[in-house]
């Protein structure tokens, strides 16, 4: 199985917190959400493997996705860093994460709205 984390844009509190309640159900699907501020790697590989966790993910390939797309997109990442000190203090960067299903039920669920 492999696994998807995208970073998806700043944001408010609220409108995460609006983000991550629209995929809870029985059943949990669809990717999860998070928000960082500040934007670091120890903070998002935790998150990463406590939500493997609370999935019933790999947590290894988990870590194993986070630290290579972490080293592949470094230069993406320093701009979304360097954004964040831009904006004011609420403001969070927001990274996803998931199955492929996971993201495709995101995607269908979004144009069915």
């Amino acid at each position: 199985m492999s696994y998807f984390l995208q970073f998806c844009g700043l944001s408010e509190p609220l409108q995460l917190f609006y983000l991550e309640q629209s995929g809870v159900s029985q059943e949990p699907i669809g990717p999860v959400f998070a928000g960082f501020r500040p934007f670091q790697l120890d903070d998002l590989l935790g998150w990463a493997l406590a939500s493997a966790r609370q999935r019933g993910w790999e947590a290894q390939l988990i870590e194993t996705t986070v630290l290579q797309v972490w080293m592949e997109r470094a230069e993406v990442i320093r701009q979304w860093q360097l954004r964040l000190k831009a904006e004011p203090s609420d403001r969070l960067v927001v990274a996803g994460l998931g199955t492929s299903s996971d993201w495709q039920h995101r995607c269908e669920g979004m144009l069915r709205a």
